[in-house]
């Protein structure tokens, strides 16, 4: 077998005192609070979204009788359960020679992988790439304050509810945000102003909550977006575990370490978000 976590690999730290464990600093997860957030179920079945076909109101004459029209649901979208796992195997002589609480900090680490992992689910090119409720910006340009206006007034359109969030890469952040840093000339708004400058990755202007995720795939044109909560979803038929299991035989013995999780994701209502694209390339 192939991925052992063996004392042979810490063999340069083995000598050293270290006060904690450094971990791969992993981003958690931005994503599952601004979505439709489903955890009623369990098992594999599939979730549908249907909607029902409007009426239609006419101008109705005094002695005219009204005519029935057809109220049937139809399927807009639907949501798919899959089984996701990792495993960490540590041996007893990593155990034994360890100077960090290995164990715990494994399964601290695969909590923040599975947070990344639903995360990059949610905000990657399959899902931010299938709204169709507009499209602002173009590849290769940087964002500005025209293209978020013009997504708000798609989502207005469209009759979403609000409150929307925008989700952007750290380098569309970036080229957005320097428009009305400290000495920009955005007179208009200096309450705007001091809030960008007080706090880079989270702000909210124009009514919409501004969100900077790392997890979304970076380029020239990369796809933000901005949406409302039912454009999205996240449907979680059973919780993160962390399962240990001893086994003696493999390597002298030594921990299993069983993360599992089930859950769907999806695009929920499509017109109910906009794709906002533009480079996240930061100068130099």
């Amino acid at each position: 077998m192939a991925g052992e976590s063996t004392a042979g690999s810490i063999a340069a730290y083995i000598n050293n005192i270290w006060e904690a464990a450094v971990l791969v600093a992993r981003e958690n997860t931005v994503m599952a609070g601004l979505v439709n957030f489903y955890g009623d179920r369990t098992g594999l079945a599939e979730r549908y979204f249907s909607r029902y076909t409007g009426g239609t109101v006419a101008a109705l004459a005094e002695t005219s009788d009204l005519s029935a029209q057809t109220f049937t649901p139809g399927t807009i979208s639907k949501l798919t359960p899959a089984q996701f796992g990792a495993q960490y195997f540590i041996t007893d002589l990593r155990i034994e020679s360890d100077p960090f609480q290995v164990r715990q900090d494994a399964a601290q680490d695969l909590g923040e992988l599975f947070a990344v992992h639903v995360d990059t689910n949610l905000c990657g090119t399959a899902v931010f790439g299938a709204l169709t409720g507009g499209t602002v910006g173009a590849a290769g340009g940087t964002l500005g304050w025209a293209e978020i206006m013009k997504a708000i007034s798609y989502l207005r359109r469209q009759h979403v509810p609000q409150p929307y969030a925008c989700v952007l890469e750290p380098g569309q952040w970036y080229h957005l945000a320097a428009t009305i840093a400290p000495g920009a000339t955005l007179t208009n708004s200096p309450a705007l102003q001091d809030a960008v400058a007080r706090q880079y990755f989270v702000g909210n202007a124009f009514g919409v909550d501004f969100y900077v995720d790392s997890n979304i795939p970076a380029g020239t044109a990369c796809k933000g977006a901005m949406f409302g909560r039912q454009a999205i979803a996240l449907d979680v038929r059973r919780a993160l575990r962390i399962e240990t299991q001893r086994d003696a035989s493999r390597g002298g013995g030594g921990w299993e370490l069983n993360a599992t999780q089930v859950y769907a994701y999806g695009v929920w209502n499509p017109l109910a978000g906009v794709q906002v694209i533009g480079t996240s390339v930061i100068p130099t």
